[in-house]
């Protein structure tokens, strides 16, 4: 493939050694996710983000290769407008790396929150936003990839707010569709998670589940589990709204102001139907 193969050395310098310290501190460190610390760095002229793997307390160093391996030659395969690209890797130091194209808009996550007083995103803006998500989906399960893992933290946005899912190699290429995968390691983010999901039942219905909440967190512009909050997770309005309690418009965000009804109704259509406890009464990602 056309990656680079970096030094662990090189990565070092070009992050500052790994500095740690969060970016608005003077430091490298953009953020964490699953599997690994992400830093900024700067290689031939060009801002990148790289993603050094840190073993968790229960992931042996040989799991870790393993993810390494898969992650490599997932995304060698994976290249789409709507996906985060993996521009090289280093397996030669402490620590294999990954090094991804940097995304200046962080994540919708943080966006939606305007985490570092960052403008409060559009509603035209997050429709796009939406359309790219589902794209990026609809590219992975067309090549019969399961992201596993679909939540605000792992969509990140360009200059231009143009949306990337990041962080799909844990997704297990599921060798047919209707083969379920069942897993030992329950890999995903609770407050996402669909009920097959939380019994380690993986199938592209449990990605359309997980987008189902981030349509909530885009209309809503809350986060999908607050512990402050009552009800805790963000999935828990669709009761309230069932129930004729409470109606989406009471819950849109209110930090923008060019959304208008029709639309919003048509998004948490569509989150409901995402939302089903019946994973085979969900939508295709295409349909959506």
């Amino acid at each position: 493939s056309d990656f680079c193969n970096f030094s662990f050395h090189d990565l070092e310098s070009v992050t500052n050694n790994f500095d740690a310290r969060p970016e608005s501190a003077g430091g490298n460190k953009l953020g964490e996710g699953g599997f690994g610390v992400v830093f900024k760095g700067y290689i031939n002229g060009r801002n990148v983000a790289v993603k050094k793997l840190v073993a968790m307390v229960d992931v042996s160093v040989q799991d870790l290769k393993q993810q390494f391996d898969q992650e490599i030659k997932m995304m060698a395969k994976c290249q789409h407008e709507n996906l985060v690209e993996l521009l090289g890797f280093s397996s030669d130091g402490a620590q294999p790396c990954l090094v991804y194209e940097y995304m200046p808009n962080g994540s919708l996550l943080d966006r939606l929150a305007c985490l570092d007083d960052t403008p409060p995103i559009s509603w035209n803006t997050r429709c796009k936003i939406v359309q790219g998500t589902a794209d990026g989906v609809e590219f992975l399960h067309e090549n019969n990839h399961i992201h596993r893992d679909i939540k605000s933290a792992n969509i990140l946005l360009t200059d231009t707010y143009m949306p990337k899912i990041s962080d799909f190699g844990l997704a297990r290429a599921s060798v047919t569709f209707t083969q379920t995968i069942m897993t030992e390691r329950i890999v995903g983010t609770a407050a996402y998670m669909a009920p097959e999901a939380l019994r380690g039942e993986i199938t592209p219905k449990s990605d359309i589940f997980s987008f189902g909440v981030v349509l909530l967190e885009i209309i809503t512009g809350l986060p999908p589990v607050d512990e402050n909050r009552e009800p805790q997770l963000l999935l828990s309005i669709k009761d309230e709204i069932e129930d004729e309690e409470a109606t989406i418009e009471d819950y849109v965000d209110e930090k923008m102001s060019d959304w208008d009804a029709p639309s919003v109704h048509i998004m948490y259509s569509i989150a409901d139907q995402c939302l089903n406890e019946k994973k085979n009464r969900r939508p295709d990602i295409k349909m959506v």
